[in-house]
């Protein structure tokens, strides 16, 4: 029954958090958007690639990689303009990259990066007129306006470029926040969400789980807000494919239908003879009550023979949280020791630690840089980072969030016009904090950008 109903209601939680809800919820963030020329380049070449493959009796010309970059080049300047005029933040421009922030997705803007691979590629084909929505639909009446807006030429160009989630802001990410919110709130899985199988979802996605925090309810919808901004980039649609990021759904929703899986058959297993469930075992006790009482009215006859309780008594120890009672002059005096007051001192204050870690903290970055990681130079970088806060998340564990001085070392973060994995500048931060944090023994912690 317990594997039934988990398959049951795992149906039921991913109908209700599909991508389209969830992708809806995080395009209400902040963004944080990133075009890189290469990339935009790939995106167009695909958008062609698109129109090729629809019109295969049509000659189109072929054009080669240098006049993409020609074209690409040319437009560069107008991107940026349409970005800022459609209320984009500008905060890097390069001739090689465009750094923005948008209060949520913008549809126009990305309508307006678009459009340049359309004019671009219409230039190209001189004679040919691309396609629309309306000259699709006038072809073919009975294709919706949406539908055919997909598959007119400009459709097909358009689809070349794709908006791609990066790292723990990811769909797939938000998903797996929404889903443990989900199953805490669902009465079968109450047990579920301190069981062991939690944890090994929490031991290895605990990062993702603290980048964002859950509220509201089943009935009336699930709502989220990310503890950071949303990374997104620019690239060719082909790049964005099912299982292309560690975060992405399709990975995270096996990991997690194989825990829950786990959970279900173990607890259908505790279920089986040989320890009757507490629910049986009452339903016992009263048949037998009954059964006895009517057993002592005369002339009864009772075919059925019952016995009350097969569970073990288990003893059960009361602690008074007020003033002890008066104890009559014939009661036994307590044997009980009183408890000793454990002082967890330090470490269960994460608010205390912050002035600690950021005593040595510049040191123990300073110490820690150098190749793969950044390389120290003036130490500007390592003067500048500085833990701020210090917050529980929803499974208890402190999160200490930290700055550091972002211009220009924020390039370097994965999504931003340097990214790389190795001279991620949280990568060392987070590394020099654990080493801090290791003296005062607090054990599982996690730590955030912000």
């Amino acid at each position: 029954m317990a594997v039934s109903n988990t398959r049951t209601l795992l149906k039921e939680m991913v109908k209700s958090l599909n991508d389209s809800y969830v992708r809806g919820l995080i395009d209400d963030q902040k963004q944080i958007v990133t075009l890189e020329k290469a990339n935009i380049i790939e995106a167009w070449k695909e958008g062609y690639n698109n129109l090729l493959n629809k019109h295969k009796d049509k000659d189109f010309p072929e054009i080669k990689h240098q006049e993409w970059e020609e074209g690409v080049t040319k437009a560069w300047s107008s991107i940026r303009q349409s970005i800022t005029t459609n209320k984009g933040t500008l905060i890097q421009y390069t001739p090689n990259t465009i750094v923005f922030t948008e209060g949520k997705k913008t549809k126009s803007i990305y309508d307006g990066i678009k459009s340049y691979s359309v004019l671009f590629i219409q230039d190209k084909l001189k004679d040919y007129k691309l396609t629309n929505a309306r000259d699709e639909k006038a072809n073919n009446p009975g294709m919706s306006f949406s539908g055919a807006a997909g598959y007119s030429d400009i459709g097909q160009i358009k689809k070349g470029t794709h908006r791609l989630h990066q790292g723990s802001t990811s769909v797939g990410a938000a998903r797996l926040a929404l889903s443990m919110k989900w199953l805490a709130k669902t009465r079968f899985f109450k047990d579920f969400t301190s069981s062991k199988e939690a944890k090994r979802l929490e031991d290895k996605y605990g990062d993702i789980l603290a980048m964002f925090e859950t509220k509201g309810t089943k009935k009336r919808g699930l709502k989220l807000s990310p503890n950071e901004d949303i990374s997104i980039s620019i690239d060719a649609s082909s790049q964005n494919y099912p299982g292309s990021e560690a975060t992405d759904w399709t990975k995270i929703q096996a990991d997690l239908t194989k825990q829950l899986m786990k959970w279900a058959k173990n607890a259908e297993l505790s279920g089986k003879k040989g320890s009757i469930s507490i629910k049986d075992n009452a339903v016992n006790i009263a048949e037998h009550v009954v059964i006895a009482e009517l057993s002592k009215v005369k002339n009864a006859k009772v075919a059925k023979k019952t016995k009350g309780s097969s569970r073990k008594a288990k003893k059960v120890t009361y602690e008074s949280k007020g003033k002890n009672p008066k104890t009559s002059k014939n009661a036994k005096a307590s044997t009980r020791k009183p408890r000793a007051r454990i002082n967890k001192g330090v470490s269960a204050q994460p608010l205390a630690l912050i002035g600690l870690i950021n005593k040595q903290l510049p040191e123990q970055v300073a110490a820690n840089m150098g190749s793969p990681y950044l390389n120290f130079r003036t130490g500007r970088f390592a003067e500048s980072v500085r833990v701020v806060d210090a917050v529980k998340t929803r499974q208890g564990y402190p999160s200490f969030g930290y700055t550091y001085q972002k211009g220009p070392y924020q390039t370097f973060e994965p999504g931003y016009a340097q990214g790389d994995i190795n001279r991620d500048p949280r990568k060392i931060i987070d590394k020099s904090i654990r080493e801090i944090a290791a003296e005062f023994a607090i054990g599982r912690f996690y730590t955030r950008r912000l």
